[in-house]
């Protein structure tokens, strides 16, 4: 399949995931993520129950096709949804995806519109190779119906509308009663009093074949790193011109947050950039004297600096490494620029997805729920906006694991936003990240660890992505590959949540090592952050301090009732293995409760 080809096919799947019916229905929205982009990868004979079963709805290794039917009844109702789908909000779509009866692998039609605004029809998108019902599939999908299957198709169509509407109101009605307490809430829930910002104004659309004008493509922070000018020292040149070659390749992997530019030496700052990192040197006896200052174009701030002084090195060995360290320092997802953001604020769409990231450092249900309306809304606007699903993933798993805001099937929806994330950007390391996040909530352990990896090797550099990899090693009672990737995480980013900071006292407290977990103790803060409080009761159990091991439980128990009731189960909802959950229950006194 030709690049174009694919492109038609993914941008036809993100206007079917972005609409009503497919955004309520997480788990048909991941399995058609899933066969699409797995029949457009020429990986179509792969569609089998077994693996549509483990690897796009969660089910365990062990899983029976033979006596557990879900791929087929959720693929029968595939069926009926994109009919649905074609029938009225994709009616002008010039792209269509139908799955053939009998087999799992998708079949995709291009549309003519004609001058009436008559759909037909017509070869030109070839299936992925498959096993169909009858063997092959045809090498183009139906050119045309029989008249009578068209005529049946019409009525399906006009039954829809109805069947969507009585669903919707028995939704309503759910939530209803669910809200007004008819039906039990989840007894960890931590529910946030935000009121709901205005609606955005519709966008507008266009009457032709029934189609709606794309949105307004979204944008992340734009970056420029200027150089100046050194030639009257060709030597100092090379040299800044090579710094700036790895400072922009190292920018460059955290692009679910930034867009780099490097204009040449002379030229004006790109239109559109947030920040400018201005690269300067000079001479000085024995070396070179290098100043580094990143500006915000917005209202000329300066917002950091930073000046070193390199002695003559005709090798210059350190220059890779020194380059990235200051990468990392402005773009890591806790680094300057947040810092910046959080105090001064942003444009959308990345002031929502900073929201999102903050989240993680304040662990407020409030905090979430102002950052997930802001998400959903951007994605709605514009689904293609691959860093909000990245970040909507992570926060649909904090309504499973800390019961903040929760809603139906959030790990439902996390993972067709993660899914939606790796499909829209596949060489993103956010996007793999949250795949990993998603998955491991989900208990496919390998599969996540997998993804953790490959989030690794696209961006070295982010101690968020160490950070969350060697946390899920030591929730699995693996510190010695954890520990490690936790500290370097910390030594990389000053503003990091506390999380890291207990997963590194965890981690070392699981192998004995005390003294290093007493030390990283030391950052936990105060706050009721539920990783701070935890970290604090161990340490306080370490350190002999009672009172406050009993005021760090105390406090877990009020903000989250199922800690006092069920300490195992609140721990293991929150991705830790078995093993360690019990070490820590039985580690900071609670084995009572």
């Amino acid at each position: 399949m030709d690049g174009e080809t694919a492109a038609d096919i993914r941008a036809g799947l993100a206007r079917i995931l972005a609409s009503d019916a497919f955004r309520a229905a997480p788990q048909l929205s991941a399995f058609l993520a899933f066969i699409v982009e797995r029949a457009v990868a020429g990986r179509g004979p792969e569609l089998k129950g077994y693996t549509i079963a483990v690897e796009a709805f969660g089910r365990s290794a062990d899983f029976d096709p033979q006596s557990d039917p879900i791929v087929r009844v959720e693929a029968g109702r595939l069926r009926r949804a994109l009919a649905q789908y074609y029938a009225g909000e994709g009616i002008g779509d010039p792209v269509r995806i139908t799955i053939p009866v009998g087999a799992y692998v998708p079949a995709f039609e291009r549309v003519e519109f004609g001058s009436a605004g008559q759909a037909r029809l017509r070869p030109g998108l070839l299936p992925p190779a498959g096993e169909g019902p009858a063997g092959r599939l045809a090498p183009h999908a139906l050119l045309a119906s029989r008249p009578e299957e068209e005529a049946l198709e019409r009525r399906r169509a006009r039954r829809w509308p109805l069947v969507a509407g009585l669903a919707l109101c028995a939704a309503l009605l759910a939530l209803v009663a669910w809200h007004g307490g008819i039906v039990g809430r989840e007894p960890d829930a931590v529910v946030a009093m935000v009121p709901r910002p205005a609606a955005s104004p519709p966008a507008a659309s266009s009457s032709v074949a029934g189609s709606s004008m794309r949105p307004a493509q979204m944008e992340t922070l734009v970056l420029a790193v200027t150089v100046s000018d050194l030639s009257e020292n060709p030597a100092q040149s090379a040299n800044a011109r090579r710094f700036a070659t790895f400072l922009v390749d190292a920018l460059s992997r955290f692009d679910d947050l930034l867009t780099v530019k490097l204009p040449s030496p002379g030229q004006a700052i790109p239109g559109g950039a947030d920040y400018v990192f201005e690269l300067m040197a000079q001479p000085v006896p024995g070396g070179t004297e290098g100043f580094g200052r990143l500006r915000s174009v917005r209202d000329g701030r300066i917002v950091w600096s930073v000046s070193s002084v390199r002695p003559i090195d005709p090798d210059q060995a350190d220059l890779p490494e020194s380059a990235r360290r200051l990468a990392t320092r402005l773009a890591e997802p806790f680094g300057i620029i947040h810092g910046d953001i959080r105090q001064f604020g942003a444009p959308e769409p990345i002031r929502c997805v900073y929201e999102a990231i903050d989240v993680r450092r304040t662990m407020l249900p409030e905090a979430h729920l102002s950052a997930r309306r802001c998400l959903e809304d951007l994605v709605a606007r514009d689904p293609t906006f691959y860093p909000a699903w990245a970040q909507l993933a992570l926060l649909y798993t904090f309504e499973h694991g800390f019961g903040f805001n929760p809603q139906p099937e959030p790990l439902e929806r996390a993972l067709t936003a993660a899914l939606t994330a790796v499909r829209l950007a596949p060489s993103s390391a956010r996007a793999q990240l949250s795949l990993m996040s998603v998955l491991f909530k989900r208990g496919a352990i390998d599969e996540a660890l997998k993804a953790g990896l490959v989030a690794m090797a696209r961006n070295p550099y982010d101690p968020d992505i160490m950070a969350t990899l060697g946390a899920r090693y030591i929730q699995l009672n693996r510190p010695a590959e954890g520990l490690p990737l936790m500290e370097k995480a910390i030594a990389l980013s000053a503003g990091r949540p506390p999380s890291y900071d207990f997963f590194a006292l965890l981690g070392a407290h699981l192998l004995g090592a005390r003294q290093v977990s007493r030390a990283h103790g030391e950052f936990l803060g105060g706050g009721s952050n539920p990783f701070a409080l935890l970290g604090r009761a161990i340490r306080a159990v370490q350190t002999g301090n009672e009172e406050e091991r009993v005021q760090a439980i105390a406090t877990l128990c009020e903000l989250f009732p199922m800690f006092h009731s069920q300490p195992r189960l609140w721990l293991t909802r929150r991705g830790f293995g078995a093993e360690v959950a019990d070490r820590i229950v039985k580690d900071i006194g609670i084995v009572g409760h």
